[in-house]
């Protein structure tokens, strides 16, 4: 990563935090799940304080329950409050791509499809299933929200716990990832509104295991 030592460790703390984050809201790690700092740090490749400071943010949450002897665990989140959580991340991405329509002059596009190249690293390197492969995903799409919209706006919603799944995209025939990521990159930068918000909504419904618009 670019930038000073303090912006880098900013870095870490936010993916760190939004990764656990995904894990929980998407079911991936399961109500009275214990975390251990450690062996969470160990397996995103950083140290325990970017892990120990997303899991008191994941705390104040609500997401998060401290118990006996300091042991963290997570809370559950229920079936109904995924699928109500995912229609609020189908609403956004498409009031996204709206707004990336009607400004696609202003956007670094450049920088965004760049942004696939770690997501091919970590799909090839370490699987669609790792948490390398988890964070790439959510630096993509955060990126795409931050191109959206205003640095006041994005940065609200981007402590919004929307959903990105990263597990349903290799298992559908044709979908491969990384095309997929730039097929819809390809959609959004068109300047046609329809386009780009049917791909969005189609793109977010896959995600979830929904190939269909409701």
């Amino acid at each position: 990563m670019g930038g000073t030592a303090d912006t880098e460790s900013l870095s870490v703390r936010e993916r760190v935090y939004r990764y656990l984050r995904q894990q929980i809201t998407t079911g991936a790690y399961t109500g009275g799940m214990r975390l251990v700092e450690e062996q969470i740090a160990d397996e995103l490749g950083v140290s325990r304080t970017p892990v120990r400071e997303g899991l008191q943010r994941l705390t104040s949450d609500g997401l998060v329950l401290r118990i006996r002897r300091g042991q963290l665990v997570v809370v559950e989140v229920d079936a109904q409050a995924r699928a109500e959580l995912h229609q609020l991340r189908v609403a956004f991405d498409q009031v996204a791509a709206k707004m990336l329509a009607a400004k696609t002059g202003e956007v670094d596009w450049d920088a965004l499809y760049a942004l696939l190249d770690p997501l091919a690293a970590a799909l090839n390197e370490h699987g669609i299933g790792s948490s390398q492969f988890a964070m790439a995903h959510l630096d993509l799409h955060m990126a795409i929200n931050r191109a959206a919209f205003s640095q006041i706006t994005s940065s609200f919603l981007e402590r919004q716990a929307f959903l990105y799944p990263t597990d349903d995209y290799v298992q559908q025939p044709g979908h491969e990832p990384v095309s997929q990521h730039r097929a819809l990159l390809d959609d959004l930068s068109s300047g046609d509104a329809e386009r780009a918000t049917t791909a969005a909504a189609v793109h977010a419904l896959r995600g979830f295991g929904n190939t269909t618009l409701e």
